[in-house]
């Protein structure tokens, strides 16, 4: 009997124990009963997560006396929301349109329901949506086609098509921008009380330049219609662990071009662009910095302004691809979790990273000593990056918008901005975790609030100034920018990786090199010509074509400098 009882106790002591050593303060984390619920689909980490649950269920029970609870969603990057919420309308789109118009969502009708650029020749029609939509339905077939596509837009900005979430919170403002494009952000409910711009003209003090400006150093704030609104700031850098640094004999890094040194060799942490909005964000930083440099040292030329900046901008684009070429060759793997980079670093699984601010700034803090040292830190690369807002949006056919309304209200209030950068335990701040993101308010930056932040001597809004994001530069080939990666890359690495690793043993014979720098396959010409063209046209066979032939361009292109190598290695041997 005296065993049973033992293992009994056992048993509901380790029942009993999550329960017992749950922190304290932690309400809201397990849904009660009678919580309304707000759904929320978001790329970010549980840090976060957690921290604006805390804080929302803590606001609206002490403000509105009412239990709330944060159903979080997380497919994955924002790439693989971008993905869901594109599959999720187009199935809550097509049970509409059959509804309304009685005929089959063809594939046609599926593309154009989406298609920002249907909205001018919208606008432009004089015979309205009704004309169209009775055309429809009694099937005339003259502009039947035209008429199809055009209804089947209209009919998804009218309608209140939802996919059972609330918002869409965190990511960038490229991919904020595609999803507004696309109709699935929305700057009001269908009643107009509740949403982003609704909040715009309940507190319009809160958007001037003073507090939360529309753009700064080229980057988008919010969106022109409200369709979302920035909530805190990202910029971009490097992650690196000291210790393997030191081991290496290499300075640490503090510019990009940093991460070629072949000494890093199997030392590299990255994120598949394809997966991560914010590893083609730091990309694109590399980017603009390369031709922003090429640009300053053309003006000096007695030439029209214009060709200088073209020539800049070619120059640039094939230069930073030859350094991407390089870091990706370096790298370790690519994955697809953008977290998984300041991790590894941290835990000397990698030796260096590039990542978002706030991702490396967290294992700063995680891995710190009692005398305030990390073995991980993190360096924005100077004049290498902008700073840029995390955004968040109200979707289309909201289940619940006036709570999702209290919520965008609560994130940019100075209580929800607390959140991102004070102190854990600080009055108003974090619970568990110190998220250490600059907050976006510019009037939070201010001594009153600057004692409690972790990083009260970082102002990103001061950091910025000599930084300017042109995105004429870049910003039309964001998506050609994830393809080229991926097919010279992603998808060939372990051939990238075997050629690059030739160079470095045979000495960096210069002829097996200019093999391995050659970019004319990625060129800016062919960024904004073919692989634009074929991106832009939507055709998935035509892109699994290209994607096909591009990476076994790479594939034969590095297998030609093993050869040379290979070649070098026996002349030199005699």
């Amino acid at each position: 009997m005296a065993k049973i009882s033992i293992i009994i106790g056992l048993l509901l002591a380790t029942i009993a124990a999550p329960f017992l050593l749950r922190p304290a303060n932690t309400a809201g984390l397990v849904a009660d009963d009678d919580a309304e619920r707000l759904v929320i689909i978001s790329p970010h980490n549980e840090s976060i997560q957690s921290e604006f649950t805390l804080g929302f269920v803590r606001h609206m029970k002490e403000k509105h006396s009412r239990n709330v609870y944060i159903d979080w969603r997380q497919p994955g990057g924002t790439s693989e929301i971008a993905m869901f919420l594109k599959s999720e309308y187009a199935n809550a789109f097509e049970n509409l349109w059959k509804k309304v118009t009685n005929l089959s969502f063809t594939t046609p009708i599926r593309d154009a329901f989406t298609n920002g650029r249907l909205d001018s020749r919208i606008t432009e029609d004089s015979t309205g949506y009704n004309a169209r939509l009775n055309r429809v339905q009694s099937g005339t077939q003259q502009g039947a086609i035209e008429d199809r596509t055009l209804l089947s837009r209209e009919m998804f900005l009218r309608s209140d098509a939802g996919v059972g979430i609330d918002l869409f919170f965190g990511g960038g403002a490229y991919d904020f921008t595609k999803q507004a494009a696309a109709g699935a952000l929305v700057a009001t409910d269908s009643s107009g009380q509740y949403g982003p711009g609704a909040l715009a003209k309940q507190h319009p003090d809160w958007f001037g330049e003073d507090i939360m400006p529309a753009t700064v150093s080229g980057e988008p704030f919010r969106d022109p219609e409200f369709r979302w609104v920035g909530t805190v700031l990202s910029s971009f850098g490097l992650c690196y662990n000291k210790d393997i640094f030191i081991r290496l004999g290499v300075e640490p890094p503090e510019q990009w071009v940093d991460l070629t040194n072949p000494k890093l060799f199997g030392q590299i942490a990255l994120a598949d662009p394809t997966k991560s909005g914010s590893a083609t964000k730091a990309y694109e930083m590399l980017i603009q910095q390369k031709i922003r440099a090429i640009f300053q040292s053309m003006q000096m030329q007695a030439r029209d302004i214009g060709d200088i900046e073209a020539d800049a901008v070619e120059q640039g684009w094939d230069e930073a691809m030859r350094m991407i070429l390089k870091i990706s060759a370096n790298g370790r793997y690519f994955t697809n979790d953008a977290t998984k980079v300041p991790r590894d670093v941290a835990q000397g699984e990698a030796g260096a990273g590039m990542c978002i601010d706030f991702y490396g700034r967290t294992y700063n803090e995680i891995k710190k000593k009692a005398d305030g040292t990390s073995r991980i830190e993190f360096v924005m690369p100077e004049n290498g990056t902008s700073i840029g807002a995390d955004p968040i949006g109200l979707l289309r056919g909201a289940p619940h918008p006036e709570l999702a309304h209290r919520f965008i209200e609560y994130v940019l209030s100075i209580d929800g901005q607390k959140l991102w950068n004070y102190r854990t335990g600080a009055p108003g701040g974090p619970v568990r975790f110190a998220l250490r993101r600059p907050p976006i308010r510019k009037d939070f930056y201010t001594p009153e609030h600057m004692r409690y932040m972790t990083d009260g001597d970082v102002n990103v809004y001061e950091l910025s100034k000599d930084f300017t994001y042109e995105g004429k530069w870049t910003g039309a080939a964001f998506n050609s920018l994830r393809f080229a990666i991926r097919c010279s890359c992603v998808d060939t690495h372990i051939e990238q990786r075997a050629a690059w690793q030739a160079i470095i043993t045979s000495g960096m014979p210069a002829d097996a090199l200019h093999v391995f720098e050659d970019v004319s396959a990625i060129n800016y010409e062919k960024i904004t010509g073919e692989i634009g063209d074929t991106l832009a046209s939507k055709d998935k066979i035509k892109e699994v074509a290209l994607a096909r032939d591009l990476s076994s361009h790479f594939r034969e292109k590095y297998r030609k400098v093993i050869e040379l190598c290979d070649a070098s290695q026996r002349k030199t041997r005699g």
